[in-house]
């Protein structure tokens, strides 16, 4: 990999979230790139870096993208420098190149706002699925680093969470706090804050009550509507460890484009 594609991919990736890596792994005969040379492909279609340019390259970066969009597996596929044949595409050089095709991720991000028994719980869970986890609460006593993963970041905010950290676009939220006022404060730091998830703990009854007072304060029903609420898949969780697990579930639903299971 060059030292360009080094120094732009982890920037890349916490802006775009995903990218296409196209790696020439065979180059045989007469080919414009060595085995190894390497592009990153984003999901407009621009690129990093260069596996040989012309025909050959738009051709790559079409598959690139098709396979950003379709999330699916990596794959290889050879392109032919010959006039005619199946992976041909009018080139003459004579030799043909395999590309292996894959999507880089960065880690997704997730800001838990509240350090009690289920947002403990949820970090652990976050963690061991691969999540980046800020947790972030109002009490220093709940902020213990003992009671939480290695690599969770601790984030102690004012009593009205005017402070909350802002997510990025591609980031999610799980709105776990001690009660329906603090869950509230953090809910209305967050509106119009684009998000990829935002889920919210409590029944039907709490999340009535304070969707009411939101509505009365001016928040529309597409404000409110876009909090998955209860949060978690329905899966009959009670225990804190069985509603991360639920809430994990959801996140990895929202992430991979399950769609809603419920």
């Amino acid at each position: 990999m060059s030292s360009r594609l080094l120094t732009e991919l982890p920037a890349l990736l916490e802006k775009q979230g995903r990218v296409a890596m196209a790696t020439v792994v065979s180059a045989v005969g007469s080919t414009p790139r060595e085995t190894t040379a390497r592009m990153l492909v984003l999901a407009d279609g621009s690129t990093v870096g260069t596996i040989g340019g012309g025909k050959f390259e738009s051709l790559v970066v079409a598959d690139a993208r098709k396979l950003l969009d379709s999330r699916g597996l990596p794959f290889t596929r050879d392109y032919d420098f010959v006039p005619t044949g199946e992976n041909s595409f009018g080139a003459v050089c004579g030799g043909t190149a395999t590309v292996l095709l894959e999507v880089v991720e960065r880690a997704p991000h997730l800001l838990v706002v509240g350090a009690g028994h289920c947002g403990r719980a949820l970090a652990r869970v976050a963690r061991l699925t691969g999540w980046d986890v800020t947790v972030a609460d109002e009490r220093s006593a709940q902020l213990d680093p003992a009671a939480f993963p290695e690599g969770v970041r601790l984030v102690q905010v004012k009593d009205d969470y005017s402070d909350l950290p802002l997510p990025a676009p591609l980031d999610s939220v799980a709105i776990v706090s001690r009660g329906h006022v603090t869950d509230g404060q953090a809910f209305r730091r967050l509106r119009g804050v684009p998000l990829a998830y935002l889920g919210m703990i409590g029944s039907k009854a709490k999340r009535k009550a304070l969707f009411d007072e939101l509505r009365a304060e001016g928040f529309s029903e597409e404000e409110l509507a876009r909090a998955h609420s209860p949060i978690g898949l329905p899966i009959g969780a009670e225990s804190p460890e069985e509603i991360a697990i639920s809430i994990v579930a959801e996140l990895i639903a929202s992430r991979r484009g399950a769609g809603d299971r419920r």
